[in-house]
């Protein structure tokens, strides 16, 4: 099976947009016992499945690590195919997993009518769902033939007025066929089947009735006529009993069921009854005459009237004004009054940095967007709202962000397709760029901004794919990605000795970037290397008492933390769970409950916030302000873990102060993988 797995991963490392080896990876990765590797191959991949059937095993596979993903797959199976009842069947088995009962139900019940046996199938959702109150009511074929209404109806005649009677709606429909009704109508009334429980549905006949002007309405038909009529166009489908009802009148019905006959025609009578009252009712309507239509024009006031305004004497009495003014009345309201501050030409006159200024503030969507210049986009950066015409993401690819209190390589995952996500928003006419950074090591996606066309933002996805997916391969330079460098020296901290979100902002600077969003692991240590001679450093170790022994107790102590994690890592492999990644062998000797030994001294330079700071703002006034730019807005998202205090970020001030002080930015901290998958939904 292990070889199996390599082959296969191998495979997809040649082609990652293959559906089927990714697929047919994953569904081995779950026989091995591995399913949470194979939800997060399939959360990750570069492209949406091909077709229906693929959609729904990457639905199953990617259920439990993010459902709100496979609901997506399920809806665009269910799109394709509506009928698919292995669709729904997914989709019901993901509300389950939801905990969402009625949702589940109601797909389920949607699979039951296209498939019954497939759907009975499902005994541990059917299970779910009863415990849940909700069983699902099978509805067998014999249920549904016998719920159709049979009825045999005798043909009418193009002068008769029908009326079709429903004993369910307990209403008669009335259709009158001429504007006045003949001397002698003869009425046709169709009695729908009446129903009754474990009983063969009956079928009834239509009666026929004639009615004079001067009677009662009463339902009457001679048998000869009623048998002359039904003889030539409508053969009974069953043998009838001619039963009598009154005096000349008779009730074809079926041979069985006679009380149902009877509760017919008593049915019928009071029909008929209605429907003569109806008719009654409608002649009194019929008469009642229209008003006049010359009452309607004596309303209208004649025209002259309205040719004669008392306009002319009232203003010169209630305003009077002076003869310039009223010589040339109408100027206020010409064209030409209104050009002098029309929006073009306000624009025009305005300074360039003070439009940008406010055009790329974080004024909120619905006051900013009309200021924007042309190609703004707006971003949601992990709860960060802000917007940009030139943008670049700044990504932490240290192995401090795959640490299990942060959620290890699925969180990371959800990072990398957050990001791509963002990116496929952006506006045509918006540039960006997506740079990665870890130590003193920048890997820029471009060499300069590009514009956010769909193959630009399409291929970012595929960029970002390898970047911190196995073990053995984290950070930059091992997956191949060639390593730039910041082109300009800015004080107090020289180029070469940058390092981590440091260099990655001064690298996003030179691009002449309006909008930078970062999400880093937080405050890390930079160093200046040590410029101690030889001899100075052995006189300093001497004055510490640091000697030979210290250095080869701290060595045995690092080797048997190395050890041991790599041990636990083998058995986290074995079971399909992904490597821990440290941030520090410290974290390890706590694990393994041992004392750590004396460190060695460390004589380089630290690079304080204060001089971090200090940089990120000469940077600035470098690039932007000594050009006559605006300053550019630096966004940051502390991604911590779950083991940490939100309100104890070290050095959280430090971050706040970058922002601030480059045109009001925002800092938000993200504390596990529970807030990460909140602020984006997935």
């Amino acid at each position: 099976m292990s070889a199996n797995l390599d082959q296969l991963r191998a495979q997809l490392r040649r082609t990652p947009a293959d559906w089927g080896v990714r697929l047919e990876l994953a569904e081995a990765l779950v026989g091995d016992g591995s399913g949470q590797q194979a939800a997060v191959l399939i959360s990750t991949a570069p492209k949406e499945p091909p077709d229906v059937d693929s959609v729904l095993r990457a639905a199953k596979l990617v259920m439990q690590l993010d459902s709100k993903l496979a609901m997506r797959f399920t809806d665009r199976a269910l799109a394709q195919d509506e009928f698919n009842v292995e669709a729904a069947l997914v989709r019901a088995r993901i509300h389950q997993h939801r905990s969402e009962p009625e949702e589940a139900h109601r797909f389920t019940v949607v699979a039951s009518m296209l498939d019954p046996a497939r759907c009975a199938r499902e005994t541990a959702l059917l299970g779910w769902l009863t415990s849940e109150g909700l069983p699902l009511e099978a509805t067998t074929a014999a249920e549904s033939d016998r719920a159709e209404p049979v009825a045999a109806s005798i043909p009418l005649t193009e002068e008769a007025s029908a009326v079709v009677f429903e004993e369910e709606e307990e209403q008669p429909v009335l259709a009158v066929a001429d504007e006045e009704p003949p001397p002698a109508p003869v009425m046709a009334v169709k009695v729908a089947p009446v129903i009754e429980e474990e009983e063969e549905a009956p079928m009834l006949a239509a009666v026929v009735m004639e009615k004079t002007a001067e009677e009662a309405p009463v339902v009457s038909a001679k048998k000869e006529d009623l048998k002359k009529e039904t003889t030539a166009e409508a053969p009974p489908a069953l043998p009838m009993d001619d039963k009598p009802v009154s005096d000349g009148a008779v009730l074809i019905a079926p041979r069985r069921n006679s009380h149902v006959v009877q509760k017919a025609s008593a049915i019928t009578v009071a029909l008929v009854v209605h429907v003569a009252l109806i008719l009654l009712l409608g002649l009194l309507v019929v008469i009642v005459p229209e008003p006049p239509v010359a009452e309607l024009v004596g309303i209208v006031a004649p025209e002259a009237d309205q040719e004669q305004p008392q306009t002319k004497q009232v203003i010169p009495s209630a305003m009077p004004t002076s003869t310039a003014v009223a010589s040339a009345p109408t100027r206020a309201i010409t064209a030409a009054g209104i050009s002098s501050i029309s929006l073009p030409d306000f624009e025009s006159k305005s300074e360039g940095p003070q439009v940008m200024e406010i055009a790329t503030t974080d004024l909120g969507a619905s006051f900013a967007m009309p200021f924007s210049p042309k190609g703004t986009s707006a971003v949601n950066f992990f709860g960060i709202k802000s917007q940009g015409r030139r943008v670049a993401f700044l990504i932490d690819v240290e192995r401090y962000m795959l640490t299990d209190p942060r959620g290890g390589y699925p969180a990371y995952e959800i990072v990398k397709n957050e990001i791509a996500g963002m990116i496929g928003k952006l506006g045509l006419e918006t540039h960006f760029n997506v740079i990665l950074y870890e130590g003193g090591g920048v890997s820029a996606y471009s060499e300069k901004l590009i514009p956010a066309t769909t193959a630009n933002k399409d291929k970012i996805r595929e960029w970002l794919y390898p970047v911190n997916r196995e073990f053995e391969k984290l950070g930059i330079r091992p997956i191949g990605y060639p390593i730039q460098t910041v082109s300009s020296e800015v004080q107090p901290v020289e180029a070469r000795h940058l390092s981590g979100y440091l260099r990655a902002i001064q690298y996003a600077l030179e691009s002449d970037v309006d909008a930078v969003f970062i999400i880093a692991s937080g405050y890390r240590s930079m160093v200046i290397p040590s410029d101690m001679t030889k001899e100075e450093r052995e006189k300093e170790l001497k004055r510490l008492r640091w000697t030979e022994k210290d250095a080869l107790a701290w060595q045995a102590a690092v080797k048997k933390g190395q050890d041991w994690l790599a041990k636990e890592n083998a058995a986290r492999k074995a079971k399909g769970i992904p490597q821990r990644v440290i941030v520090n062998i410290g974290e390890v000797w706590r694990d393994m409950g041992l004392v750590p030994p004396r460190g060695p001294p460390d004589f380089n330079k630290q690079i304080t916030a204060d001089m971090r700071e200090d940089q990120v703002k000469n940077a600035i006034r470098l690039y932007y302000q000594q050009k006559g730019k605006p300053k550019p807005q630096i966004n940051f998202v502390i991604f911590i873990g779950k083991d940490q205090d939100k309100e104890k970020v070290p050095y959280l001030d430090h971050f706040e102060n970058i922002a601030q002080r480059a045109r009001s930015g925002k800092v938000r901290v993200l504390q596990g993988l529970a807030a990460l998958k909140n602020v984006t939904g997935k």
